[in-house]
């Protein structure tokens, strides 16, 4: 407890030193691979996993060189929805089941609101994690470059699911205002009795258990 004694200053001098050389080296594996990562989603991962020792000064110096390839992939990813975007729709909307981007399973109007949920998902999680970086990557010319394509993408998908609910309610109304009034039970060509359960109505039911199943607001005549 002697102030006078200088052993103290030299041993953490020495720990002061120890804890840079070690910051290097940590730095220096995370930038290599950050490097080797050749996706946003796995440098984000990678970043994810030194999660509490990135704010540390030497590693996050570093990682600061790295922001621009960050909104470079991520711009790119963006740039790739928005074509996925553009070309899924036509094939939507022009009924080609072979290669539409819907899941086989879910029929067509739920289908492509599914679809255009996890466009958005991909869209989101990489620009929330980027933001979370820290405010010298936020107010980057490049970051408010990339947010701005993100609003327009966002705001096409918007649109184009707008649309097809709207198409959708329309086609509610008829189908169960006309096929509702149609008898139960119906004669077929050999004189049999078959159930008279229209096609349209099937669909209508199965729309709305997935619009519940992704809570998307179910028309009342729907319901």
């Amino acid at each position: 407890m002697d102030i006078d004694k200088k052993e103290f200053d030299d041993d953490f001098y020495e720990f002061r030193a120890k804890i840079k050389e070690l910051e290097r080296r940590l730095a220096s594996v995370i930038t290599q691979g950050f490097d080797d990562c050749d996706t946003i989603n796995g440098r984000f991962k990678l970043l994810d996993s030194f999660e509490g020792l990135l704010n540390r000064p030497i590693i996050q110096d570093e990682l600061e060189k790295k922001h621009i390839v960050l909104l470079d992939n991520y711009k790119q990813d963006l740039k790739l929805v928005q074509s996925i975007f553009l070309e899924g729709k036509l094939l939507v909307d022009n009924a080609d089941f072979e290669k539409s981007p819907i899941y086989v399973n879910m029929p067509p109007v739920s289908g492509a609101l599914a679809w255009c949920q996890g466009l958005k998902e991909r869209m989101k999680e990489p620009l929330d994690k980027l933001a979370n970086l820290g405010q010298t990557i936020v107010e980057r010319e490049e970051f408010k470059d990339v947010n701005k394509l993100y609003s327009s993408i966002s705001k096409a998908i918007a649109e184009y699911e707008n649309l097809k609910i709207m198409n959708w309610q329309k086609e509610v109304k008829e189908t169960s205002t006309e096929k509702l009034e149609q008898p139960l039970l119906n004669k077929d060509e050999n004189g049999l009795l078959k159930v008279n359960f229209d096609p349209a109505l099937v669909r209508l039911l199965r729309e709305v258990r997935y619009f519940k199943l992704l809570n998307l607001e179910v028309p009342e005549s729907a319901t």
